[in-house]
């Protein structure tokens, strides 16, 4: 006897496979999905060939969150305009509640030390190119935050002889928590008392909130999106496999099955993305290793990624 497939094309899923391509199609001729190649989508489509293959793909296409600069700007806007201001109402900084993080992080030199310091999230081995990076320099070609306010992790010491006690990381992704934990220790941040530390993340996985939180209780996490295990494209609760014929779980053997078959070779640990948090959320600059490799692999002969990591 033969297995039973693990994956099948429900009764409409012809129709749903094209809906979603078409729709996707349609996102980024209408510049709303920005800075993605409409060929270079139509050759990541090209990797599936069964019907199923282009249902499964159709699937994680309806679960994919793509972050274009735009709305890359947008969530900088809402860290500076709700995120920071509310948290410092709730818990006051040594400079009270700040409303106007905009306003503050805009003043020259001349205009007074605004007693805040922007932190990249950054390691000394980190390249020019790391995420973090990117999004400093966001905040000062799209919000006018002045370059003398924006700091490395090394330099805070200096930054404190001067008095200055608000430190806010900035930095695109949480996922795990790993890299951060890992940079915060080797900078020996963890030993800082009597300062106002918070990691701020454009996106945040309650999975890296949770060990963050643990691991050091001074540091304030205040992300402007946060994602729970149910973005988890297999998770029991993904809602994306949700056919009436498949699920999740058999969702993820087909994954892996589709995954051997294409060449690309990965280790079991990794093919959920780092962390196996399983996600399909992506910037127009990057897309993080937590992300799904099947959209963002490079190194299967005859194989397209679709995003560039």
């Amino acid at each position: 006897m033969g297995l039973t497939p693990t994956f099948q094309l429900p009764v409409d899923g012809l129709t749903y496979t094209r809906e979603i391509f078409q729709r996707c199609s349609d996102l980024i001729a209408y510049d709303i999905w920005k800075d993605l190649d409409p060929s270079r989508f139509r050759q990541w489509l090209r990797n599936f060939t069964t019907r199923e293959e282009r249902y499964f793909a159709a699937c994680i296409l309806d679960g994919l969150i793509y972050r274009p600069k735009d709305q890359t700007v947008s969530l900088v806007k809402q860290l500076f305009g709700r995120v920071l201001p509310d948290l410092t109402r709730l818990d006051a900084s040594p400079l009270g509640c700040i409303d106007n993080w905009e306003e503050r992080l805009r003043r020259s030199p001349d205009e007074g030390d605004p007693g805040v310091r922007l932190v990249t999230a950054v390691r000394r081995v980190d390249p020019p190119t790391k995420s973090a990076h990117y999004v400093a320099r966001l905040m000062k070609r799209e919000h006018s935050v002045r370059e003398e306010w924006i700091i490395k992790p090394w330099e805070i010491l200096p930054a404190i002889a001067k008095g200055i006690r608000v430190y806010i990381f900035v930095d695109d992704f949480l996922a795990t928590g790993d890299q951060f934990s890992k940079f915060f220790s080797e900078e020996n941040l963890h030993s800082l008392s009597g300062y106002y530390l918070v990691y701020a993340p454009l996106a945040a996985h309650t999975s890296g909130i949770e060990l963050l939180s643990r691991s050091f209780p001074a540091l304030r996490v205040a992300p402007v999106e946060t994602l729970d295990r149910s973005y988890g494209l297999f998770s029991p609760e993904s809602r994306y496999f949700d056919d009436g014929l498949n699920t999740p779980e058999g969702a993820k053997v087909f994954y892996e099955q589709v995954l051997k078959s294409k060449g690309i070779k990965i280790d079991p640990a990794l093919r959920g993305g780092y962390g196996d948090l399983e996600l399909a959320y992506v910037f127009e600059h990057a897309a993080p290793d937590n992300c799904l490799p099947i959209f963002w692999w490079p190194h299967a002969s005859g194989w397209t990624p679709f995003f560039h990591r």
